[in-house]
């Protein structure tokens, strides 16, 4: 009886002096693992290429995890806008709108292809990704289960063609714009360079000013250049037209250089006529080394002509027709 008084005795004792015995089924269940995306912000250059979106846990994952996310936002994703035939921003080179986290790893990796196109764009463009579900309920998603990509206007030159004076728009003239580039020959020739509409760099052909295409810096080789100014219809003599360089560097405008040239009725040349030659008439020259252009000729006029010598066949095309923000951009321009 003594050995079990005194275990009874050591017992109050100990809960005298405040300790408490739980069992261990009371214990809390340990905390979940806990998701979110591992920046809810980024902002990129349309040339910035190859992106990569992670999706991450805090501690490694017991099994494999599945996790589905949802896209929004004005920049278009390929599929979908395959789908609406309209010309792509970017691509999703992981698996469409499912992405995963292998046992042990804290991180699935969002793959993302963006699209350097010739459009000069007039805002930014976004891509939005949320989680909308995971195939585990053992994890928790956080509130930072959303994601912003702000995609800014790339780097490149802009060049417009205008014609008329202050008074006199010039409204019976029409004018076209082509690109010419150096092949490996150093011969001018044809460029291989295609709007985001998969049109040639040739330019809107119509009775509108101006004429205008954008060329990024991130799709542009180094080489020389050469563009043909071609006075297709008008009335109008002497006929003053100016051609504008115009670098684009962070969405902003970081240089301009303007040329100017007057033509003559002898100038007008359709250039869908097969009689007037085969090679291209220039009569501005540039280049272009790394991310720079550079050595913006003056306008040589010819006496006759203004052509710039290859048939409609050889695969110029219709370019698209500038919109009304970029027609506002480029009137600003003008009047600097």
């Amino acid at each position: 009886m003594r050995k079990y008084s005194v275990v009874f005795l050591s017992a109050l004792t100990l809960g005298s002096l405040g300790f408490v015995f739980t069992s261990c089924d009371d214990d809390p269940p340990p905390a979940k693992p806990k998701m979110s995306f591992a920046a809810a912000e980024m902002t990129v250059k349309e040339s910035d290429a190859d992106l990569e979106v992670q999706i991450v846990l805090d501690k490694p994952a017991s099994e494999d995890v599945t996790i589905e996310y949802s896209i929004k936002g004005t920049a278009r994703e390929k599929v979908a806008a395959g789908a609406a035939q309209l010309p792509a921003d970017y691509e999703i080179l992981s698996d469409l709108e499912e992405v995963e986290i292998k046992k042990g790893e804290t991180t699935g990796i969002i793959q993302i292809d963006l699209y350097s196109d010739s459009d000069l764009e007039q805002d930014d463009e976004t891509i939005e990704l949320s989680i909308e579900s995971i195939d585990n309920d053992q994890i928790e998603i956080t509130r930072d289960d959303d994601m912003t990509i702000t995609v800014q206007q790339e780097d490149g030159l802009l060049v417009f063609l205008a014609w008329g004076e202050e008074g006199d728009n010039y409204p019976d003239v029409d004018m076209d714009l082509f690109l010419w580039a150096e092949n490996a020959s150093a011969q001018l020739g044809v460029t291989n360079y295609r709007g985001i509409n998969d049109d040639s760099y040739t330019n809107w052909i119509g009775g509108n000013v101006p004429e205008y295409f954008f060329l990024p810096t991130a799709l542009v080789d180094d080489g020389s250049f050469g563009l043909s100014c071609t006075y297709y219809e008008g009335t109008k003599e002497p006929m003053n037209f100016e051609v504008t360089f115009v670098e684009i560097v962070n969405g902003e405008e970081a240089a301009s250089v303007s040329k100017t040239g007057i033509y003559q009725l002898d100038n007008i040349n359709k250039w869908d006529d097969e009689t007037a030659g085969t090679d291209p008439l220039l009569i501005v020259t540039f280049k272009k080394t790394g991310t720079d252009f550079s050595e913006f000729a003056d306008i040589t006029v010819p006496d006759i002509g203004s052509r710039y010598g290859i048939t409609r066949s050889s695969g110029f095309e219709r370019g698209s027709k500038p919109t009304a923000e970029i027609m506002d951009q480029i009137k600003l321009l003008q009047k600097k």
